[in-house]
């Protein structure tokens, strides 16, 4: 199995490598987990950056943890969804969940459940000899719905404080979630109190490619919807 690093830029510079190994794709016992580390604000780096852009383009699943727990469980879900797609599968790591300490929990994660869906003759690994042609369509037709599927037998994304009388909902991700709930909590609305209050929550563990049908779900009823991210409309625009 192999890690790749690098931050924005680097994102950016290696798009041709990245765009080349995922469409070629990953071994059935091995894989890769894409670490993308984004600096929104340049602290550290020589630009702002934001990486789905670029991921996307290149066709790699973005996960997007809200803090360090959810890193090493988003990881080891990343790890057992690059082996089980075929797909690279990037981890989008934002300055301000990663420069944190936290207690974790270490081996608590459940085992990944694999979800039955279609296979192209030959499987969906990496093979020798296949046109250009062949690697796009059998990335697009099956990889990349391999890892939708995963994403939703294994609850990735997450329906929270949910109502049937809701009629706010509020859609976010990542580092933008943890500003989220920490500006209800200090509005007082925990989730009792946004129930209360007729809001939902939507939580996108996997940004892309997004789950239409967790969306439509939490989209019943509702008069508006709120998406709450940093910098390009990324999630909004997929909404």
């Amino acid at each position: 199995f192999g890690i790749w690093y690098g931050k924005t830029p680097g994102v950016e510079r290696s798009a041709d490598a990245l765009h080349h190994a995922n469409t070629a794709g990953t071994s059935a016992t091995g894989g890769v987990l894409a670490l993308a580390g984004d600096d929104h604000a340049a602290k550290s780096s020589s630009r702002t950056g934001q990486s789905e852009l670029q991921l996307k383009s290149s066709g790699i699943p973005i996960l997007y943890p809200s803090n360090v727990q959810e890193i090493l469980d988003y990881g080891l879900h990343g790890i057992a969804m690059s082996r089980f797609s075929g797909c690279w599968v990037a981890l989008k790591l934002a300055t301000d969940v990663v420069e944190t300490s936290s207690e974790v929990r270490v081996g608590a994660l459940p085992p990944p459940q694999l979800p039955v869906v279609d296979e192209p003759p030959g499987g969906r690994h990496i093979r020798p000899n296949e046109s250009p042609q062949d690697m796009e369509a059998r990335l697009y037709d099956y990889k990349l719905p391999a890892a939708l599927a995963y994403a939703r037998c294994n609850g990735i994304n997450r329906i929270e404080a949910d109502t049937p009388h809701a009629r706010i909902g509020i859609v976010s991700a990542g580092k933008s979630w943890g500003d989220v709930r920490g500006a209800l909590s200090m509005l007082g609305l925990d989730d009792a109190g946004l129930a209360a209050a007729g809001i939902r929550l939507l939580k996108f563990g996997m940004t892309w490619p997004l789950d239409a049908e967790i969306l439509l779900r939490f989209a019943q009823g509702l008069d508006r919807i709120l998406v709450v991210e940093e910098k390009n409309p990324f999630l909004e625009e997929q909404v």
